[in-house]
This record gives C-alpha cells, structure tokens and sequence, in this order.
C-alpha cells in the first residue's frame, strides 16, 4: 500500500479552489537579496497541478525590493528567484508586511523571513528537512554501491535517524497548532505512522482550516484512511464481519444479535495456556460491566467439545455468547478475521465498529472503565 504525500518541500499541490472565499488579502513584500543575478522575485500560488504566477516584484542593483502583494486566500505561497530557488511564505493575512532577505547563492539556507514566525519556522524546519534527506540519498547510493555493507550502512546511519526524529518531535510539539506543521508531512511514513499523520491532519485543519493546501491535504487524508481501512478489516472504526456459529447446544448464535451492546469478541481455545490464565480477569470485567452494556463473545479454536465445554465450566465463563464449529485453526470465523495467534480479542461498540484489538489484562479494563464510567 503506497500512500506517501504528493507535495514537495517547497511546491504544494492544490485541488480546485472553486469554493474558496475570493476576498483578497493585502500586505507588503519587501527586503534584500544578496548575490543574484536576478532582477525579478515571483510569488506562486499551485492550483490543481499548475503553478500561478500571482505577483512580480522588480529587484534593484543592490537587491532591495518592496511591492504591495494581494492574494485570494489565506495559504502557502513560493517566493521564488529566477533560477528556480525559493522559500515559503505563508500568508495568514496577520502580517501588514513580511520582510524576506537572502544570499541568492543558496536561497534556502541563507536566508531570514521577518513578519511571519509561521514562514520562518517552516523555513527553519524545511532546511532540517532538507539536510536529512541529503544525508539520506547519500547513505541509500553508498547502499546501492555496496549491498554486502547493509548491516554497517544502517548502523552508522541509526545516529542521523535518531536526530532527525527527535528534531521532528521537537518541532512537532513547538509548532502543533501553527500552519508551520505542515513542514513535517512531506517525512511522515504513513503506512508506519498513521496515527501520528492523522494527528497533524487534524491539527492543520483546526489552526488553517480555511487554506486551500490544507483542504487538499485533508481530502487526501480521507482517501488514504478509506485506503487503510480496507486493507486492515480489523482498523479502529471498521465495521466487523458477521460470525454466525453453533454454541454447545448446536443452536446458531449470530455477533449481530448483541448490536447496542459494547461486545469483547475472545478467540481462545481450552488448550491456550494464556487464554486460559486471561479468562479470570475477563470474568471479573463481565461481572464489573455486564449490567451497563457489555457482553462477550468467545469463539472457540478447539476441536474437541469434551475440552471446550469443560474449559467454559472450569474457567465460570458464565456468558451466554459461546460458538465454535470445532475445526480449530481452520474455524470460519478465525479465517475471516485473520487470527494466527491466541488469545485475540476484537472489541466492537455499540454499533458494531472496532474500538480495538488484542485488549487483555489491564489495558481492556482501561478501556473499558473509560466507556462505562
């Protein structure tokens, strides 16, 4: 599943602004660039794919230039030289002027934005940013050159990584209600690290909300949750399937007879030590909140209905909800929802969605406290 971001570091694709207040906003552009050959800034707004030119400013001989600047939306914008350099500005409509002032040698790194704390942290980060992933492709082409070195590459590049993320956090935790936030997206490894995407979503929508970027950053979002809820059928907030088993008595049971009930649904078997060292805290929990709404659901992997019914007696799993169709590793139910190991546990709510998985001892009853009380 490939989900990596869109956008680069310094050009970020929009979807459609149609929609978007056009309302302008006016400030003030001014400053001084050093060392270029330039005699022209130009602020870029990318809509759709395609790079806007929406202000020309003329720089004099000695690098100074100051333009009043109206753009349609509060969003991020690329200020760039004529040979492509640039930085971010981020226009908040807050600044009446934003004072930017350069090496034109090296734009990115030597470089001061004065106005907008916003653009210059997302200039400090973006170079941080831009040091790692230098440090990166070079250890990956020193990879290439010498597969047989892949231990010692990645232990000695282990300190640089480390940096790196607490660098990350640092910023991430300095900055995690400021429209600069976007500046970590680019390195976030969705696949590994969802929960912490979702959370910078989340915290660029609430503080930048109204910028097309961030909406188009959204969106993805959506796509890319919809994209890992469907390979991962057992994700918080997915819908679980149906199991419909026999219990002891060979009646069937279906787990959508208990919806508008929070249901722990307990794969275990008789002879699973640890299912089996698990149940009392799982019987005390039934007890402690059977009477608010929750209910078990245990699916047996056994295959011998001796040991099952013996098991269930021994252990007081007094619960009603016991089904199995005794074929163990191969049980319908433990197919469809991929269970390779035991004791696991799926905890569902009350319409059926998955809270989470593998809640045992004191991190189900955590849970659990914080539903019911």
């Amino acid at each position: 599943m490939n989900m990596r971001r869109t956008f680069t570091l310094l050009t970020f694709t929009l979807l459609s602004t149609l929609g978007f207040s056009q309302e302008k906003i006016s400030f003030v552009l001014q400053g001084q660039i050093f060392s270029t050959e330039s005699d022209t800034l130009r602020l870029y707004q990318n809509l759709g794919g395609e790079n806007i030119e929406v202000a020309s400013i003329p720089i004099d001989k000695e690098g100074f230039f100051q333009k009043e600047v109206s753009v349609a939306h509060k969003d991020y914008y690329v200020l760039n030289l004529e040979d492509n350099q640039g930085v971010n500005i981020i226009v908040e409509g807050t600044a009446d002027t934003i004072k930017v002032y350069g090496d034109g040698s090296n734009f990115l790194n030597h470089s001061n934005i004065v106005g907008s704390p916003s653009s210059s942290a997302l200039l400090e980060f973006l170079r941080v940013n831009t040091e790692y992933k230098a440090k990166l492709d070079s250890a990956n082409r020193y990879l290439q050159a010498n597969p047989t070195k892949k231990s010692e590459i990645q232990k000695q590049f282990q300190s640089t990584y480390q940096t790196f993320m607490g660098q990350r956090q640092g910023y991430i935790k300095e900055y995690g209600n400021s429209p600069a936030l976007i500046g970590v997206v680019p390195s976030v490894n969705v696949d590994q690290e969802f929960e912490l995407y979702e959370e910078i979503v989340a915290q660029l929508n609430a503080s930048f909300g109204e910028s097309p970027t961030v909406q188009r950053i959204v969106k993805e979002f959506a796509v890319n949750k919809e994209k890992r809820l469907a390979s991962m059928p057992l994700a918080p907030g997915a819908e679980v399937k149906e199991i419909s088993l026999p219990n002891p008595e060979g009646e069937i049971l279906n787990l959508s007879d208990y919806k508008g009930k929070v249901v722990l649904i307990d794969f275990w078997a008789a002879w699973c030590g640890p299912c089996r060292r698990e149940n009392p805290n799982v019987v005390n929990l039934y007890n402690k909140y059977n009477k608010e709404g929750f209910e078990v659901f245990s699916v047996s992997l056994d295959k011998d209905k001796t040991k099952w019914l013996a098991a269930i007696e021994q252990d007081g799993l007094v619960w009603d909800a016991h089904v199995s169709d005794l074929k163990g590793w191969s049980s319908a139910a433990g197919r469809d929802y991929n269970v390779s190991s035991i004791p696991f546990t799926v905890l569902i709510d009350r319409e059926g969605k998955v809270i989470g998985t593998n809640l045992r001892g004191e991190g189900l009853a955590d849970k659990l406290q914080s539903i019911f009380e």
